[in-house]
């Protein structure tokens, strides 16, 4: 029978979720910024068209995505050392 660590179990889903939840953030600041841009060519020919949004896009999305991959990353090597 495999006896499993539950501390490494809990890293490894940790780790993971991390990474998820980081790699969601990074994509959505990457979409905001692009859909802010003034020159987008579908914007300017269709005068139908909404005015974008005027969220603010600040780098706390970037920071927070960034800080979640480094500390899945972290949390998958403590898994890998708990093995």
């Amino acid at each position: 029978m495999l006896n499993v660590n539950p501390v490494a179990v809990f890293s490894l889903l940790l780790g993971l979720a991390c990474f998820g939840m980081g790699a969601r953030l990074l994509k959505s600041a990457a979409a905001a910024k692009r859909t802010a841009r003034p020159d987008d060519p579908e914007f300017v020919l269709d005068p139908t068209r909404e005015d974008p949004p005027d969220d603010e896009i600040d780098g706390d999305g970037l920071e927070r995505g960034f800080m979640l991959l480094v500390f899945g990353g972290l949390c998958l090597l403590f898994a890998a050392i708990s093995f």
